[in-house]
């Protein structure tokens, strides 16, 4: 984070000294460099969320939540933004889906982002190339609650996998995984008030569904 900073301050100097010569690609590619180091430091700023969060699933604790407004579909959306590059490296699409605009949620947008991350960082493993993960949101019809889905076409889960999500004892089929992931993910809907689960069979892909409330006054 610190030396985004730095190559941010220091790439400023440079293109001031472009401009003094007169150089008429200066903004072109000053905006180039300020979304790339911008890119960096968001990177970064999200791992440093990403490593605490583990550390609070690991130890046991949870650091106190921060509600506010949240749209969570923008929130699905910089998720995916984040991904694209990994899921295009596997030839995955990635894409969020919404029918209609969604209101904005009470709720802590640094967990609600990594919640979405680890279910969509997850899925593209198990998704084989030219199949889809889909980012999904509407509002239930009791106009409480928001529905969220992240479905993909990949190879689906076992009984026994299945079994074991949102649990300590979570099964991860990937190289060096931990399992952490789903159990993250439960606590972040737990702490919001909010209700999770999954639908899957072997062979027929994987949906996760994530039920929050628009207002989460008063819970801890």
């Amino acid at each position: 984070v610190m030396g985004s900073q730095i190559l941010k301050e220091e790439i400023a100097e440079v293109f001031e000294m472009l401009e003094a010569i007169g150089d008429g690609k200066a903004d072109k590619h000053r905006q180039i460099c300020e979304d790339v180091i911008r890119m960096l430091k968001d990177g970064a700023i999200r791992t440093q969320d990403r490593v605490r969060e583990i550390a609070d699933c690991v130890k046991g604790l949870s650091s106190r939540p921060n509600f506010a407004p949240c749209n969570v579909m923008m929130v699905a959306e910089s998720v995916v933004r984040t991904l694209r590059v990994v899921a295009d490296e596997r030839g995955v699409a990635l894409s969020v889906k919404e029918p209609a605009a969604l209101p904005s949620i009470l709720a802590d947008e640094r967990r609600i982002f990594n919640a979405i991350y680890n279910l969509v960082n997850n899925a593209i493993p198990e998704v084989s190339a030219g199949g889809s993960i889909t980012v999904s949101g509407e509002l239930e019809t009791d106009g409480k609650r928001i529905h969220l889905t992240v479905a993909d076409t990949g190879r689906g889960m076992s009984h026994e996998v299945r079994e074991s999500l949102f649990s300590p004892r979570a099964i991860s089929r990937k190289v060096g995984g931990t399992g952490l992931g789903t159990k993250i993910v439960k606590d972040v809907i737990d702490v919001h008030g909010g209700t999770v689960w999954v639908v899957s069979e072997e062979g027929a892909g994987t949906t996760f569904h994530l039920c929050l409330p628009i207002s989460c006054l008063g819970l801890r």
